[in-house]
């Protein structure tokens, strides 16, 4: 049976739909019967829903996958790409970079990719715990401050953009034992 889909991405401000059918991979869903980019994933050891718990070059790959599928299936199921924070009492959107930074750091760790599941609950329920100036690097040049915030024991980077004062999902993740603690 095939489904079909369409998804929104905001790439600066131009905003365009992407449609796919889910068998073709387009947004990258990952297939038992497919190996990914020549992946051998044989050898690999997952948890009850289907995530690899190492930290190999492979096992990354699938995670950053699975991270883009589930961001995928959430836009879907929120189609104003934003939740309301109950702390900051604004919306916190998810944007295209949202993904990009979020499934390049939270697959680095199989902790920081189980927390990106708990999306919404995170976006609705996190608590600030400190801001600070972004670095001029290209990702971070686009934001006056950003806010770190947390819920349970997951980081969650949001941005103020300059241009429009929107919140901004910017990264999510669990921070390691040997990470700085947040202030």
């Amino acid at each position: 049976m095939e489904e079909q889909y369409t998804y929104e991405y905001e790439l600066i401000d131009i905003t365009f739909e992407y449609e796919y059918e889910l068998q073709e991979d387009a947004v990258g869903l990952v297939r038992e019967d497919e190996p990914i980019n020549d992946v051998d994933t044989t050898q690999i050891e997952y948890d009850a829903d289907g995530i690899p718990m190492g930290r190999t070059k492979q096992e990354i790959k699938i995670r950053e996958k699975v991270i883009k599928d589930f961001y995928a299936k959430w836009i879907a199921e929120h189609p104003g790409k934003a939740v309301m924070n109950r702390f900051l009492k604004k919306k916190i959107l998810i944007k295209y970079q949202s993904i990009n930074e979020t499934y390049s750091k939270a697959s680095r760790t199989y902790a920081s990719t189980k927390a990106v599941f708990k999306l919404s609950d995170i976006l609705a329920n996190s608590t600030l715990v400190g801001e600070v100036i972004p670095k001029k690097n290209k990702n971070q040049k686009q934001y006056n401050k950003l806010l770190y915030m947390r819920y349970e024991n997951i980081k969650l980077t949001v941005g103020l953009q300059r241009s429009n004062s929107d919140l901004v999902q910017y990264c999510i993740t669990v921070p390691q034992e040997k990470e700085k603690p947040l202030p």
